[in-house]
């Protein structure tokens, strides 16, 4: 069983969409909110006393395929995430969506819980917990909810049983999210493995993937499989100044297929339902609307910088005041304000461009050049 389970390459992005207009706004949340398509990912396993497992070797080439192959008739688990991208403080506070841009963000600082359950290919429920607050995305056949208790809103949606998965039609857990990210490994990745371990207190085998061209602001993301269903049970994202940037592993996990009534979600008395649509509910692979111009892409890899076409849209009064908050760049391209983290650099031209990669920013102003 292999279940399309969504959040998000580089750090959580919970049905976070990049589109423009509003898109300013969205496409800054995905930046901050990319530095997971690198993959979903965050805190790992600590280490005491136990010896390593001894496992029987496998090539790099043998545990990938292994992961690819992986077949689980059901799981549960629960994954502890840490986060330190080095976000610059943006000023959120006095906007009328602040403290949803807020949420937004904490979510890609400091440490969350997420609970994961699968019990079939249209089966699966993944809660961020925090305290005794949960928000929660639910797929029950061709049933999907997304549930925030500490708001007492719902959204509901039914699925087409006929039309095509798309990673948006169900929610995505830790170990869905990074095996989504090895499936698409290229060639400018290095492929090792590097011993054993314990996640959780199962066996895994480490596998290590440093990308080949330096100017990458990620050195390497090392992946804990584990040893007996080769399912993904934790990551972590390595900054190049060697700070553990993002990192998620599992501390409790559970082969055995979860009962159907953990699936089932009925909204508490007096709850408004929202009944999402294809045109409300966010998707990553919609098609930009109108004359609206495809992203084009400068390099390949770990070091591509991907730059939206200017956007005949003036930003709104929410996206005017964050990006005013931003250092103000220039060069040979124009003028901008940038925005930078440990794994993520972007920049908001004045005439509308946005230019995001996982690379320093003189790489993306040689990308802007590029005209």
């Amino acid at each position: 069983m292999r279940t399309m389970i969504g959040v998000g390459d580089r750090g959580h992005h919970w049905y976070m969409t990049a589109t423009r207009g509003a898109a300013g706004r969205r496409t800054l949340w995905l930046v901050a909110a990319g530095a997971l398509a690198a993959a979903g990912i965050t805190g790992l396993m600590a280490r005491g006393a136990v010896a390593d497992p001894t496992l029987p070797p496998l090539t790099p080439a043998e545990l990938l395929a292994k992961v690819a192959a992986a077949d689980v008739d059901g799981m549960s688990a629960t994954f502890e995430q840490r986060s330190d991208l080095g976000l610059p403080t943006l000023p959120t506070s006095s906007l009328p969506d602040g403290e949803d841009l807020s949420s937004a963000i904490a979510l890609l600082t400091g440490n969350h819980t997420v609970r994961v359950w699968v019990a079939a290919p249209d089966k699966a429920k993944v809660a961020l917990v925090d305290g005794s607050t949960e928000s929660a995305a639910i797929r029950n056949g061709n049933e999907v909810w997304l549930w925030s208790s500490e708001k007492q809103q719902a959204k509901h949606a039914t699925l087409d049983p006929s039309a095509k998965p798309t990673p948006t039609a169900t929610p995505m857990s830790p170990s869905e999210a990074i095996t989504k990210f090895l499936d698409e490994i290229e060639p400018t990745t290095e492929v090792t493995t590097s011993g054993s371990g314990y996640v959780a207190g199962r066996a895994v085998y480490q596998l290590v993937l440093t990308p080949k061209d330096d100017a990458s602001l990620v050195a390497q993301v090392r992946v804990s499989v584990d040893a007996q269903t080769f399912v993904p049970l934790g990551a972590r994202v390595i900054a190049d100044d060697g700070t553990d940037a993002i990192s998620v592993a599992a501390t409790s996990v559970d082969f055995t297929r979860p009962s159907d009534d953990v699936f089932a979600f009925a909204p508490p008395p007096g709850v408004e339902v929202t009944e999402m649509t294809k045109d409300s509910a966010p998707s990553g692979t919609e098609k930009p609307k109108g004359d609206a111009k495809e992203p084009t892409v400068h390099g390949t890899g770990w070091t591509a910088v991907a730059i939206s076409p200017a956007s005949t849209e003036k930003p709104d009064k929410e996206l005017t005041t964050i990006l005013e908050s931003l250092p103000e760049v220039s060069g040979s391209w124009g003028h901008g304000r940038l925005l930078s983290t440990a794994l993520v650099t972007a920049v908001v031209t004045d005439d509308g461009r946005v230019a995001i990669g996982a690379v320093t920013p003189e790489r993306i102003y040689a990308a802007l050049a590029e005209r």
